[in-house]
């Protein structure tokens, strides 16, 4: 067995570990309220802003589900 047998065997273990995890996760929370990301203000005036001028505004975020919500990813607009 060379060794690019062993790394593909490696990553379809892996693959499917991460697979039977997953659902294993997800499975107790079909009959659960799933989470509700809520924004209160979605779009926000912050006036008139100068080319090197630092800004900054606080937003307030709840969950309104009863699951629990995992915020991942988050990147600038």
């Amino acid at each position: 067995m060379d060794r690019s047998d062993t790394r593909v065997k490696f990553m379809l273990i892996v693959m499917l570990a991460a697979l039977i995890l997953s659902t294993t996760c997800f499975a107790g929370t079909k009959d659960q309220d799933p989470p509700k990301f809520f924004i209160r203000h979605q779009a926000v005036d912050v006036g008139e802003v100068y080319e090197g001028e630092d800004i900054s505004y606080v937003y307030d975020v709840r969950n309104n589900g009863s699951s629990e919500l995992h915020i991942i990813n988050v990147r600038p607009g």
